[in-house]
């Protein structure tokens, strides 16, 4: 029998399945009782453990699944995904939790990478969202243990998400050693390296995600600096704007001046025989002796504005 409409904790009910990995099984869920509409539609994670569900060490897992879910809901940052319940039946035999998030519609990384990889400003920029999630999750005592590009959602107008909080152990056993932050830094490393391409390009990108494939050492940079070279290679990276063209001191930008003379903008200036150089020819329009020459007729200068987190 399918999940399809099935109701969970008298509230969320499993609308279609949005994917499906080794870790678990993500479904497009209505939430019944939200007040607003933009509250309704949320995300719905069913964890996934192997394993008999009558052993000892598979409910100890279930139950350390449960605490991490309820933990990763204080963490606060626009690129970590909100989680808003945690729903265990009662009726369920195996105790595994329904951990109920928003829903963020977009793609995910890896499907993205599926095309090829991206500009190296574009990973940064995402590499720069995810760091900005997991310190503010280590801030709480949260490691993430699963930073891959199936975790990365891109969302509407540039947000980058990162999901996947609490699901990371398959194993029915007590976390493993080298699981804390700093893993949480190289598991980053390989996600630059694999965004930008493998090998990524030559460059300071390059060159930062090799320091955190790294193994423990002075080498290693910390997650302050790994925020500091994100931030410059975005900077760097990003295409500078073209040259403003010359203007007067109180000409504002964007606007054509006020001593400029009355003139359609496809007229051209008289060019006729009798129009001599350096003489104001009859057909001229009136002209205030210390006005600027004329500019280019009918040019508006551009605005430009840089990419956007």
């Amino acid at each position: 029998m399918g999940l399809e409409g099935r109701l969970l904790g008298d509230r969320y009910r499993l609308l279609t399945r949005a994917g499906s990995g080794a870790s678990g099984t993500v479904w497009r869920a209505l939430d019944e009782a939200a007040v607003r509409e933009d509250d309704r539609e949320v995300a719905v994670r069913r964890p996934r453990l192997p394993g008999d569900p009558e052993e000892e060490s598979y409910r100890r897992a279930a139950h350390r699944l449960y605490r991490e879910a309820r933990a990763a809901a204080r963490v606060d940052h626009p690129a970590a995904v909100r989680i808003h319940d945690v729903v265990v039946e009662e009726a369920g035999l195996d105790g595994l939790p329904w951990i109920v998030m928003e829903w963020v519609p977009g793609e995910s990384l890896r499907d993205v990478l599926l095309r090829g990889p991206v500009a190296p400003p574009e990973a940064a920029r995402i590499g720069l969202a995810v760091l900005g999630a997991l310190r503010a999750a280590h801030a709480v005592g949260i490691v993430h243990r699963a930073v891959r590009p199936a975790n990365v959602l891109l969302g509407r107008h540039g947000r980058v998400v990162l999901t996947g909080f609490g699901t990371a152990h398959l194993a029915g056993g007590e976390p493993a050693r080298g699981t804390g932050p700093a893993a949480d830094l190289r598991s980053l490393g390989d996600l630059l390296r694999t965004a930008a391409g493998d090998p990524p390009p030559s460059g300071p990108l390059g060159a930062l995600a090799e320091r955190l494939l790294a193994g423990p050492g002075p080498s290693r940079p910390d997650a302050e600096e790994v925020t500091q070279q994100l931030e410059s290679v975005v900077r760097d990276l990003r295409p500078a704007p073209d040259r403003a063209p010359d203007r007067s001191p109180d000409q504002e930008p964007g606007r054509v001046s006020d001593q400029e003379p009355d003139r359609s903008p496809d007229q051209e200036p008289d060019r006729s025989p009798h129009h001599e150089p350096g003489r104001a020819s009859n057909r001229e329009p009136n002209r205030e002796p210390n006005r600027e020459p004329n500019r280019e007729p009918g040019r508006r200068e551009a605005i430009r504005s840089g990419p956007l987190a």
